[in-house]
């Protein structure tokens, strides 16, 4: 009888055993697979994070900005070439003493524009990015710039008129530099112009209003 109950027990014992093992099995597997997921997570969200450090910001406000800083380089340059080419006309020699005259008058105002266009260009570069993405760029600072732009073709005309008297070609050659300089300027402003009012910003209409 004790013999019978021994081997009952011992079947039971041999037939429990493996579906304890195979579920302790499962339960591993499910461990494994959780902490897997867990690490797999916190990959993932790192790995998005660093995407969006290094994306941000986006679009054409980074390409703008950029086209910004490119063009500040550009009209200071044109700056001091104009102001040199300005200079060197109030000491002109080989023309008449009237085209001297009219070419030192039109030189003298050029270098006094030259001093209110850096001015202006001051403005408008002491005007961070954040603000011009608040309230825009300085649109009083454009306007006065828009200006200039204008009295320079003004200067522009008068000294291609004087060029048309003159008739010693070093003369003339000096002349067209000064000249060329001018056009130069107004074309770096330009180009400047458009990248400040391209920039995005989100009460820059409203500022513009009171411009």
């Amino acid at each position: 009888m004790k013999r019978t109950l021994y081997s009952i027990a011992l079947f039971a014992a041999l037939i429990t055993s493996p579906t304890s093992v195979f579920a302790q099995g499962n339960q591993q597997v499910r461990q494994a697979q959780d902490s897997y997921g867990v690490q797999q997570a916190q990959q993932d969200k790192s790995q998005y994070s660093v995407k969006n450090d290094v994306n941000l910001p986006q679009g054409n406000q980074v390409q703008n900005q950029n086209q910004v800083a490119t063009q500040n380089q550009g009209e200071s340059s044109q700056l001091q070439v104009a102001t040199q080419q300005m200079q060197q006309l109030m000491d002109m020699s080989g023309v008449s003493e009237e085209v001297g005259r009219k070419a030192g008058s039109v030189a003298q105002q050029q270098i006094q524009a030259q001093t209110q266009i850096q001015g202006q260009l001051d403005k408008l570069e002491s005007r961070s990015k954040y603000v011009k993405a608040l309230i825009g760029p300085n649109y009083k600072a454009i306007s006065n710039l828009k200006q200039q732009m204008q009295q320079n073709e003004v200067r522009i005309q008068q000294l291609q008129q004087l060029q048309t008297q003159l008739v010693n070609q070093t003369a003339q050659e000096q002349l067209q530099e000064a000249i060329q300089s001018l056009i130069e300027q107004n074309t770096a402003l330009e180009q400047r112009l458009q990248a400040e009012e391209s920039v995005g910003s989100l009460f820059g209409w409203l500022v513009r209003l009171f411009n």
